[in-house]
């Protein structure tokens, strides 16, 4: 009878083996067979969710986490597996630092294809500027997510991170008084390129440089001055200083004096000034407002005029021939008024 009974309690234990082992391997092999699809189902779903009908945003997320999360369901389908049939600490902690891995895989894949969509560069996505910040920015979060997982495998094994993690703190205190400048640098360099203040081919001033922008590292900025030579300025300088954007003007101001001889009359200031601004008004070239034209004061030796107008256009050649033939046009005014520009000239008074 004993032996019946211990036939029979080996006979149902080794039907659980059998149905564990079954059970084990089918969700292994279910979620393996079909772990693409489950990965494209539920990054799909992700997605909906979360960009709604921005549909470039949901096939880059597919493009970047479909592997990893394919190899996530495979492994979850085979811990289950073993754990159905094989459950022992050292297994749990091996697929533990496999997942650890595959979740900073997934994480890196996601950073390097979307960090520039999750910015909101849009159309600029070939900005130099953009390019350089971004590539800068993703090498530092791979870092940052590498040593992560690093720290968490070496936890998972059993080792005492806390000593490993004040070093690195204390060691990253150290470089950083050591390097205050370049760290400086570093991040006026984000704030140029995330803040926008100009870009690549821009023509700007500062109280140290003028000149076109030529390139933007994280570093320092490339400026080519108006004498075609080229200046590299620390970031940390640019941030500091007030910085004139001269490309970003959609206008450019004329201002111009001049100088009529003391003889000309009352009524031909009047009429040289109404000529002047009829030809600005009349200039398609030229805002008609604001424009201020006026007969300003009696200098030592002429009548000064003042002309103050804005341009349409802010590019510099567009503007010089606009201010070159707004030249031309007064010279003609005054002259057709049979009048002519004073010049610095002294009368000497001799007592008899």
């Amino acid at each position: 009878m004993n032996k019946f009974v211990d036939s029979l309690s080996n006979f149902v234990s080794d039907s659980d083996k059998i149905i564990d082992l079954s059970i084990g391997l089918a969700v292994f092999l279910l979620l393996f067979i079909f772990k693409n699809k489950i990965s494209n189902a539920l990054i799909n779903i992700f997605g909906r969710l979360f960009f709604k009908n921005d549909r470039d945003k949901t096939d880059s997320l597919v493009k970047s986490l479909q592997k990893p999360l394919a190899y996530l369901i495979g492994t979850i389908g085979l811990y289950i597996a073993f754990a159905i049939n094989y459950n022992k600490p050292g297994v749990t902690k091996i697929f533990k630092i496999l997942i650890i891995l595959i979740i900073c895989w997934g994480i890196i894949n996601y950073l390097s294809d979307n960090l520039f969509i999750d910015l909101h560069f849009g159309k600029n996505s070939n900005d130099t500027m953009n390019t350089t910040a971004l590539r800068f920015l993703a090498n530092i979060i791979r870092i940052v997510v590498i040593a992560f997982g690093v720290v968490m495998v070496i936890s998972e094994l059993g080792y005492n991170v806390n000593g490993l993690l004040t070093g690195l703190g204390v060691g990253g205190l150290a470089v950083s008084l050591a390097a205050q400048d370049a760290v400086g640098n570093l991040i006026s360099g984000f704030i140029i390129i995330f803040d926008k203040p100009f870009k690549v081919g821009d023509l700007i001033e500062s109280a140290t440089v003028k000149g076109f922008v030529e390139e933007v590292t994280m570093r320092s900025t490339k400026i080519r001055t108006l004498d075609d030579s080229v200046i590299t300025v620390p970031n940390s300088t640019l941030t500091k200083e007030a910085v004139t954007n001269i490309s970003m003007m959609d206008k450019r101001r004329i201002k111009m004096t001049f100088g009529l001889v003391y003889s000309t009359s009352n009524e031909t200031i009047e009429k040289i000034r109404n000529e002047i601004q009829k030809y600005i008004v009349d200039n398609k070239d030229i805002l008609p407002e604001p424009c201020r034209i006026h007969f300003r004061e009696f200098g030592n030796s002429s009548l000064d005029f003042e002309v103050v107008c804005y341009t349409e256009t802010s590019d510099m050649d567009e503007y010089l021939q606009i201010e070159n033939d707004l030249n031309l046009a007064i010279k003609q005014i005054v002259e057709e008024n049979d009048t002519d520009f004073a010049f610095p000239t002294q009368t000497v008074y001799v007592q008899k």
